[in-house]
């Protein structure tokens, strides 16, 4: 499996994870010769067994295609986890067509642990079933989330956040969306809410919350700082979305 080469890849580069390393939108976005040679072997990979269709990869590996479906490639969710030491990366990776997402694999190399779905098949986790969290009670619920690349960018973050832990048990930020959207539909985590914008940052993530029977919010923010994706069991679904509603309010109104 294309995740599995990647992952075992990856584990072996990060001895010298310091390597070829440089920055893409800004000092804080950073890619790494790791992340090119596990898209690489992905992506060929994909060619060989599905030479007609388009591939949409981060690090600009990707190909147009003729069969109407896509896949989308995240060789290295949480690039600087993996760069620091920190364990929380992953391979994330979504098929989909004009319906929408096909199937979905987010592989942990660290921890061994193969997240997947196929429509209308349940989301996994190996042999077992997933299923999100059955909360009701926004109160508690611990509810993750990440931040963007730009200075500004953050601090308008920070601000809604303000808002928010307060009103949820608590809040993690633990820098791999694809991950920690895995880890909504597994229920170690009640929700998760950020501002990603590339495709390849949550589909295969938010196909696996859906398949394991949560839902999913995709919005168009005005502003980059705002959420995009708010992923929860449903029970407390709605609750979030009104919580994240008026904490976007209250940082558009605040005054430095």
């Amino acid at each position: 499996m294309a995740a599995r080469e990647a992952g075992a890849l990856l584990l072996e580069l990060r001895r010298s994870p310091a390597a070829g390393v440089r920055s893409k939108s800004s000092a804080t976005d950073l890619v790494s010769e790791a992340d090119e040679r596990a898209e690489a072997a992905i992506v060929s990979a994909i060619r060989r067994n599905r030479p007609g269709d388009a591939i949409v990869a981060e690090e600009g590996s990707g190909a147009r295609g003729t069969s109407g479906v896509s896949w989308y490639v995240d060789p290295l969710d949480g690039t600087i986890n993996y760069l620091y030491g920190i364990p929380h990366w992953s391979v994330s990776i979504c098929c989909a067509d004009g319906d929408g997402a096909l199937a979905a694999v987010v592989f942990d190399p660290l921890r061994e642990e193969l997240f997947s779905a196929a429509r209308g098949d349940g989301a996994w986790l190996g042999e077992q079933r997933l299923r999100v969290s059955d909360k009701h009670d926004l109160a508690s619920s611990l509810v993750a989330t990440g931040f963007g690349y730009g200075a500004a960018q953050r601090v308008t973050q920070g601000r809604i956040i303000a808002n928010v832990v307060g009103e949820v048990r608590d809040v993690r930020r633990f820098g791999s969306a694809a991950l920690d959207l895995s880890w909504v539909a597994a229920g170690r985590f009640d929700a998760y809410f950020e501002s990603v914008e590339k495709p390849w940052d949550w589909m295969a993530g938010a196909m696996l919350v859906r398949e394991a029977g949560g839902r999913v919010t995709e919005l168009a923010p005005v502003d980059p700082a705002f959420p995009r994706i708010i992923a929860s069991g449903p029970g407390v679904h709605d609750a979030l979305t009104r919580l994240l509603a008026n904490a976007v309010h209250k940082a558009e109104n605040s005054i430095d």
